[in-house]
C-alpha cells in the first residue's frame, strides 16, 4: 500500500507520472471489455447507471451515474478509453458512505454510524473519479485452442469530491490481463487486475485484486447476451469484498450505433443490492 499523508505536490507529481506512463505504453486497460467494433477507430458514448443499497451501514444509498466515454483505437491492436462520470448520491447523513470504482460504495475510515438514528437524507452531485484505461491485444481469438489475450492497465484519478462522498480521494492504478475464447456461438471470458491504491486520513484504501468471469451467447448478427460475476478482494481496511452478478445485453443497431443494457444484483455489503444501466456508443 502506498503511504498515507501525501502532500499536494507529491500527488501532482504522481498524477503526471502515471499519465505519461499511460500515454507512453498504450498497451494496457482496465478489467472491462473493449467496446469498439472491428475496424472502428473512434467512439463516443453516454448513458446512465442507477444502483441502490444499504452497504452494511443502513445507508439507504441511491447512486445515479452518467458516464461520458471516449474510446480510441490509435493502432490496430491498441485501444484507449477515457471515462468522465457525473454522479448523484443520495444517502442517510449518518452513513458516511463514498462512491468507489464500478458503482460500489465504501465508508470513511473515521465514520461512526448510529444505525438507530440519522434518518435525515443528504444529496450530492458533481464529477466523480475519472477513469483511464488502455489495452493491447497480443493474440486474436482464432481457430484452435488459443484464446484472445489482452494485457491491460487501469488508472483512476481522484477528481470526485471525497468530502461529499462522490469519490474516495485516492489514486488507483495497476496492470491486468483479459482472456476470451469463442466456441461456436458461445464466448467464455475472464479477466483480472492487481490495483495499487493509496490512502487518506478519511479513507484507508488498500491494494486489491479485481476480477470478472462469465460467458455469453451470440443470438444473431446483432444481439449478444452475457452473464458474469464481477468482484474484487477488500478495497478498504475493515471493509467487505465486493461481489455482484450481472446480466447484459449488447445490441449492434448499425455499424455506427451500439447499445448496452444490463442489470446487476449484489452479494456483499460492499456492492449495491440491485441496479442497472444503459449505454449507447456512436462509432466513427
Amino acid at each position: 500500500m502506498l503511504q498515507r499523508g501525501w502532500g499536494e505536490a507529491r500527488r501532482f507529481r504522481l498524477l503526471g507520472a502515471l499519465v505519461v506512463l499511460l500515454a507512453a505504453s498504450a498497451v494496457w486497460a482496465d478489467d472491462s471489455e473493449h467496446r469498439l467494433q472491428q475496424g472502428v477507430k473512434t467512439a463516443i458514448g453516454s448513458g446512465f447507471e442507477v444502483t441502490y443499497g444499504d452497504y452494511g451501514s443502513n445507508a439507504d444509498a441511491t447512486v445515479v451515474t452518467v458516464p461520458v466515454l471516449l474510446a480510441v483505437n490509435p493502432l490496430q491492436d491498441v485501444d484507449l478509453t477515457l471515462e468522465l462520470p457525473l454522479v448523484y448520491l443520495s444517502s442517510r447523513s449518518s452513513s458516511n458512505v463514498v462512491v468507489t470504482r464500478s458503482g460500489g460504495m465504501g465508508r470513511r475510515s473515521n465514520a461512526t454510524v448510529n444505525l438507530s438514528s440519522g434518518n435525515s437524507t443528504s444529496s450530492e452531485a458533481g464529477l466523480g473519479d475519472i477513469n483511464l484505461s488502455a489495452g493491447w491485444t497480443l493474440q486474436q481469438d482464432e481457430e484452435g485452442w488459443a484464446p484472445r489475450i489482452r494485457p491491460n492497465l487501469y488508472l483512476k484519478l481522484p477528481t470526485g469530491d471525497d468530502d461529499s462522498g462522490l469519490g474516495t480521494g485516492t489514486f488507483e492504478a495497476g496492470p491486468g490481463l483479459s482472456l476470451s475464447k469463442w466456441l461456436g456461438d458461445v464466448q467464455l471470458f475472464a479477466d483480472g487486475a492487481y490495483i495499487l491504491q493509496d490512502s487518506t486520513s478519511d479513507y484507508q484504501g488498500k491494494n486489491y485484486l479485481a476480477y470478472t468471469a462469465g460467458g455469453g451467447v451470440q443470438l444473431n448478427d446483432r444481439l449478444f447476451v452475457s452473464l458474469f460475476a464481477k468482484g474484487s478482494s477488500t478495497r478498504v481496511d475493515g471493509g467487505d469484498a465486493p461481489l455482484e452478478g450481472r446480466l447484459k445485453l449488447n445490441f449492434l443497431q448499425s455499424r455506427r450505433v451500439a447499445w448496452e443494457l444490463y442489470g446487476l444484483v449484489g452479494f456483499s455489503d460492499a456492492s449495491p443490492a440491485a441496479g442497472g444501466g444503459l449505454l449507447v456508443m456512436y462509432q466513427f
